[in-house]
């Protein structure tokens, strides 16, 4: 059933973190650098943490009939300026609308089924 199914999707992402490898919407892939080694999306209970590389942001997710929604919560307010520029990957959390996990890979989709990212399993 959905419902099952929706289940099954939240228990597969409670307690899991998940690494940026590519920000599909723009073409551009994750380069980790010495001061930024990796970007991770957690998921625990409903809540998930990420970071875009300067700043941190947080809330409550949720699965209803295979789709996801991420609520916006915590957010820090670092000013990132020009020249962290090319250090930023700000994935649109809130334009996510579903998701596929397929082996150690998290893709997020849009609302035109479009990737807007993709991100590995961290071991």
């Amino acid at each position: 059933t959905k419902k099952a199914t929706s289940e099954k999707i939240m228990t597969t992402l409670n307690n899991t973190s998940w690494v940026l490898k590519r920000l599909d919407i723009q073409s551009r892939d994750f380069i980790p650098t010495d001061e930024q080694k990796e970007l991770v999306l957690s998921f625990q209970d409903n809540n998930y943490g990420t970071s875009d590389g300067c700043n941190g942001q947080g809330g409550e997710f949720s699965v209803e009939d295979n789709k996801i929604s991420f609520s916006a919560g915590m957010s820090t307010m670092r000013y990132c300026g020009d020249e962290m520029k090319h250090l930023i990957y700000s994935v649109p959390l809130m334009s996510v609308k579903s998701l596929e996990i397929k082996k150690d890979q998290l893709q997020l989709f849009n609302a035109e089924s479009k990737v807007v990212a993709t991100y590995r399993k961290k071991k």
